[in-house]
């Protein structure tokens, strides 16, 4: 069973397989490789080590490493890569699939409908409709669910790809985190601009990300650029 094995030293003569330009618009990006080839991570990327529908090997520590077939292996490990097939690579060379698990950054978002907000005066809580705008920071926190049981395998994937994929679940997220907000903090609306600013929102793990979760996604961070009240539910043109 083919594995990513480090490599102690660093100089090697042989082919070296890296990820080119996943920056803050790529999620991941598929290289063929041959036993042999040495495989590089850099920081903020996982290694997922792919053939025929099956996932063989996965690395997150930066570093270099061979594409080998060891004699040793962990059994336990390679039991529970077992578990795990990747859907649409069941013809699939071997390959190596580089995840960029670093934090996606400044993805606007916009709530065309207005959303319920809980909104707390001199002590008491009421219900008002807000519009929004922002920007919102996500992440790739389960590689292996994102790929396994969501999206497959392909050359690439772009961030905007999966964005419109998952917009209506990060609205729903932002909205809950909000309300969070509000809840904790007791914010009347006016304040609740600054607050989401200057906060590192870090969403709690509830019902609400739930969906995301099962994208293997987390969302971060939010703020909000844009408020506006309205007095009652209606679809902004």
């Amino acid at each position: 069973m083919m594995r990513l094995v480090f490599i102690q030293k660093e100089k090697s003569d042989k082919k070296v397989i890296e990820s080119k330009h996943l920056g803050n618009d790529t999620i991941f990006k598929k290289y063929n490789v041959f036993e042999g080839d040495i495989v590089r991570i850099k920081e903020n990327e996982i290694a997922l080590l792919i053939k025929e529908g099956k996932l063989f090997d996965v690395k997150e520590d930066i570093g270099e490493y061979y594409v080998d077939n060891p004699i040793v292996i962990d059994k336990k490990t390679v039991q529970e890569l077992k578990k795990i097939k990747i859907r649409k690579s069941e013809n699939e060379k071997l390959c190596v699939l580089f995840i960029n698990v670093g934090i996606l950054k400044n993805n606007k978002y916009i709530f065309n409908n207005p959303i319920k907000y809980v909104n707390w005066r001199n002590g008491e809580s009421s219900e008002i409709y807000i519009k929004l705008e922002g920007l919102y920071d996500f992440k790739i926190e389960n590689p292996k669910r994102f790929i396994s049981q969501v999206i497959g395998l392909r050359n690439i994937y772009t961030k905007q790809e999966l964005i419109e994929r998952i917009r209506n679940y990060i609205l729903n997220s932002i909205e809950e985190g909000i309300n969070e907000i509000s809840k904790e903090y007791k914010l009347d609306v006016n304040y609740l601009s600054e607050y989401s600013k200057n906060l590192e929102v870090k969403l709690k793990q509830n019902k609400y990300d739930e969906k995301l979760a099962e994208y293997g996604v987390k969302l971060t961070y939010f703020d909000i650029t844009k408020l506006e009240v309205t007095n009652k539910k209606f679809k902004f043109f």
